[in-house]
This record gives C-alpha cells, sequence and structure tokens, in this order.
C-alpha cells in the first residue's frame, strides 16, 4: 500500500467511525428531540460520504478520490497537502454514482440514499426539519440496507475485521447491546439476508440468520458483520441437533491434526470432528470412519 493511500485511509476510517458512532446514539434515543434528529441526519449522512470515499479508495487507489492536479505531483507534495488541508477530493455525487454500480440498491434502498441527502441539505441551507421517530427509524434501515454493503470492517483493525464480532468493537459494548435489543435493527438485518443471498446460515458469533455466503466467497453476517473465509470453513451436518450443514469446523487444520473441535452454529455445542485418512470424509471423531468403516 502506498503512504498516500495509507495515510487517506486511516484518516476516512477513524472520521467515519466516530460519525457512525453518534448517529447510531442518537438514533436510539428514548424521547425524541430537534438535537437528536438533526445529529442523526448530519452524522449519518457524514458517515456513508467518507465510508463511500474509502469504498472507491480500496478499489481505484487514491486517485480515484483526489482530483486530477494532484494525480502527477510528487508524493511527498500530496502527503503534505493531506496533513496541511490543502488536498481536494472528489465531490460525494461522483463517489455516490461509484458504489450505486457496485451495491445493491432497489427502490427503497434509492429512496433512503436520496432522502438523508435531501435531509442534510435542508438542514444547511434552510434549518431544522420537524423531529420526527421515523427519521430515527429511517437511520437503522440506513445502516442495514446501505452501510452493511459499504464494507464498514474495513475501518477496523486487521484482527477484527475477520472472525469477529466486527459491529460490537465498532461501536462499543454498550451501544452495540442497545442497538441489538432495542431496535429493529436485527429483523430488518436478517430479512435483507435472505432478500439479497441464497445460501443463509445461522451466525456463529451473534446466532441470528444472517450469515450469508457471499459473490466473494466469504461468509459475513448481516448482523454483526462477523467474517470467515469459505476456503477455510467446512460444513457437515450436526450430530447433536441434527441440523443440516451447520457443524463448522477448520478445514485448513484438520488433517493435521487427529480430531478438531467443531462448533455447531444452530445449537452452539462444540462437537469434536476428525477427517478420515482414507476417505478424506469429515464426521465426528469416533474410532470408525463411518463413511468407509475405517478403523483408522
Amino acid at each position: 500500500m502506498s503512504r498516500i493511500n495509507e495515510q487517506l485511509e486511516l484518516r476516512l476510517a477513524g472520521t467515519f467511525k466516530q460519525y457512525i458512532r453518534h448517529a447510531i446514539q442518537h438514533s436510539l434515543t428514548e424521547d425524541v428531540t430537534e438535537s437528536d434528529v438533526l445529529q442523526v441526519i448530519v452524522n449519518i449522512q457524514a458517515a456513508l460520504e467518507l465510508l463511500s470515499k474509502l469504498y472507491v479508495l480500496k478499489r481505484t487507489g487514491w486517485q480515484g478520490i483526489i482530483k486530477p492536479q494532484f494525480h502527477k505531483k510528487p508524493e511527498s507534495e500530496v502527503l503534505l497537502a493531506i496533513e496541511n488541508g490543502t488536498i481536494t477530493t472528489t465531490p460525494y455525487w461522483k463517489n455516490k454514482e461509484f458504489i450505486s454500480d457496485e451495491i445493491y440498491l432497489n427502490e427503497d434502498d434509492k429512496s433512503l440514499l436520496d432522502g438523508f441527502q435531501n435531509h442534510r441539505n435542508q438542514i444547511m441551507h434552510l434549518g431544522m426539519v420537524t423531529p420526527s421517530r421515523e427519521t430515527l427509524n429511517e437511520s437503522i434501515w440506513f445502516m442495514v440496507r446501505i452501510i452493511n454493503q459499504l464494507d464498514w470492517q474495513d475501518t477496523l483493525p486487521t484482527n477484527k475485521r475477520y472472525m469477529s464480532n466486527s459491529l460490537e468493537y465498532l461501536l462499543g459494548d454498550k451501544l452495540y447491546k442497545k442497538l441489538i435489543k432495542t431496535s429493529c435493527y436485527v429483523d430488518e438485518a436478517v430479512d435483507r439476508a435472505y432478500e439479497l443471498y441464497d445460501d443463509v446460515k445461522p451466525c456463529i458469533q451473534c446466532g441470528n440468520d444472517s450469515w450469508a455466503l457471499n459473490e466473494e466467497d466469504y461468509r459475513n453476517c448481516v448482523v454483526c458483520g462477523y467474517r470467515g473465509n469459505e476456503d477455510a470453513l467446512g460444513f457437515i451436518d450436526c450430530s447433536r441437533c441434527n441440523a443440516k450443514g451447520t457443524l463448522i469446523y477448520d478445514s485448513l487444520n484438520i488433517t493435521s491434526n487427529t480430531f478438531s473441535n467443531a462448533k455447531c452454529c444452530a445449537c452452539g455445542e462444540i462437537v469434536p470432528v476428525s477427517q478420515c485418512h482414507v476417505c478424506e470424509g469429515v464426521s465426528k471423531y469416533t474410532e470408525e470412519c463411518r463413511f468407509c468403516g475405517d478403523q483408522g
């Protein structure tokens, strides 16, 4: 990664996290005030604009979000412009066009995307809109339907992007639990998972039916952001609850161990499994392979 990419990613990611936390915090208020609505609108739109820049940056490099007059300058000059605030970036509408071509947006999603932008523009140019609980609910839908498709996990430290409850790390334990327990977030996210993906399993981290296999061959939980590379995961039927294809094991290291502990994403039970050295079938660890009968 170039030093320019690194600096831009660091700034975009850090500020995005501040904006999205403030937006969610105010969207979960019990007594809606004008200040809460204003904070939700401004922060959710700002979070989107920064995250969309980061999304473009990850896919095109820094030239995709920095205006052309900087493209041929020496790296040292570009870094200095970033540091002193004289760098100029591409307008939001351009990044919006990019992400609109990259992610799934139905008519409701497009209305939501345009709606928050219009709300923010009204506030900036005409003053406050009338406070409404509906605006707070829309911010939760926005998180589920828009933000969750823009790889917000990439704003986190590397060890929190995969095999981790990324959303809890992003929001903090207290705010995460409040979001899960007191809003429509989980129900909306589960519905969204089934709307967008064909292969959805219970999430091994949060337990919701929202762990979906995407086109990039990794599983991503639409609720908590738990990611797992499909190539590193094996799935067999659970011998404890009899659920189909829910017992998950480490497919990369199972051959190097006598047995490995697998976890069922349906019932949560831990089951030891092994791979037969004759037929290579994986099943519950026993003295005899249930596929070919080999005694080991």
